[in-house]
């Protein structure tokens, strides 16, 4: 079955973060329930600087929400407070974004592991986590369980990055990654926009900034105008997606071990992103089993791991498919709850 290739470090994955969530929009009035991401839940000071925080329920494990490039609480609108039914279930914003304070260059693996422990530290949030990664989150979830295994009770990546994926995908998809460099090259021309100053209309910084949407309150829309409009947002994204290609990955891949019996599900976006058939993709299936086979080694490295393809499913499987993702992380909660008794999953 073909899956969906979420091309590694896009730009969709920061600002059209927000533009992809309001693809459907189907309510004439702003959502009420979520006036709470238009000011900031908890700043939690990691050192002096503050990571934005935002905790709903109670109970153990605690489960954190790790996002992934450029997002914010935000991206886990339609899943956090479903959780949080069950358990205690934290979001947290990056350095440089939402509402936190930007951090020190380079943004690699090893970097943002050490701030998520000292957010759950400085929080006081008690282990055994749940980490719950989505795309390059995935990736910090697992430097983070890698290096603090004794911390982490199970994990569910949702879609995620691997470690030097473009070095797998470039030989079945010639050219992808320069797509990739491209790519990257709207986030390095919207942080050398903003630099130059306050965005005005009609300005090339004008086009970075994200459109307010009728399906969200004036103060969230306020919130993401600022946000795009500020070089800290870029300069943590472009430093996040370099450091995956590179160190970031050279990290995990050093880190990587065996998670033991410890609940693990990755979840795999669907066809559903498959490319339009008026303009062909030769390369789409064969980049398909790549990502599919990067998904089920992650999977393997637990011996209760199963990977799981999520139909009509994009890459943002939390926002397209949210009951996936809620029946998924409900699921790993549960077993780490019964001590990993029961038989391991089917594969």
């Amino acid at each position: 079955m073909p899956i969906a290739l979420r091309a590694f470090g896009a730009f969709a994955g920061a600002v059209l973060t927000v533009a992809a969530a309001t693809a459907a929009r189907s309510a004439d009035q702003p959502d009420p329930a979520l006036a709470v991401y238009g000011h900031p839940q908890q700043l939690v000071d990691i050192g002096g600087r503050r990571l934005n925080l935002y905790c709903l329920g109670q109970g153990s494990p605690t489960v954190i929400l790790v996002g992934g490039l450029g997002s914010s609480t935000f991206s886990w609108r339609k899943v956090h407070a479903e959780l949080a039914k069950t358990t205690r279930v934290c979001a947290y914003d990056r350095a440089g974004y939402g509402y936190s304070d930007p951090g020190p260059l380079p943004r690699d693996m090893r970097h943002l592991a050490d701030d998520l422990a000292a957010l759950t530290k400085a929080a006081r949030l008690r282990p055994p986590y749940v980490l719950v990664g989505a795309s390059i989150g995935g990736m910090i979830a697992r430097h983070y369980a890698d290096t603090r295994l004794d911390q982490v009770g199970g994990m569910v990546l949702v879609d995620p990055e691997t470690e030097h994926e473009e070095r797998r995908l470039e030989p079945v998809s010639p050219g992808f990654f320069a797509k990739l460099k491209a790519q990257s090259e709207v986030v390095r021309a919207c942080l050398t926009a903003t630099e130059a100053g306050a965005p005005t209309p009609g300005s090339k910084a004008a086009t970075c900034v994200i459109t307010p949407s009728p399906e969200y309150p004036p103060e969230v829309n306020a919130h993401f105008t600022e946000t795009s409009s500020h070089p800290a947002f870029y300069r943590e994204s472009l430093s996040e997606e370099e450091e995956a290609w590179g160190a970031g990955s050279d990290q995990v891949a050093a880190a990587k071990r065996s998670y033991g019996d410890r609940p693990l599900i990755v979840l795999t976006s669907s066809s559903s992103d498959r490319p339009d058939p008026s303009h062909p993709d030769p390369y789409f299936d064969a980049r398909t089993q790549v990502v599919v086979a990067m998904h089920r080694e992650v999977a393997q490295l637990s011996s209760r791991g199963s990977e799981r393809l999520i139909p009509g499913a994009t890459h943002q499987i939390m926002l397209s498919v949210p009951q996936a993702v809620i029946d998924a992380v409900n699921e790993v909660v549960a077993e780490v709850r019964q001590g990993r008794a029961a038989p391991p999953p089917r594969r």
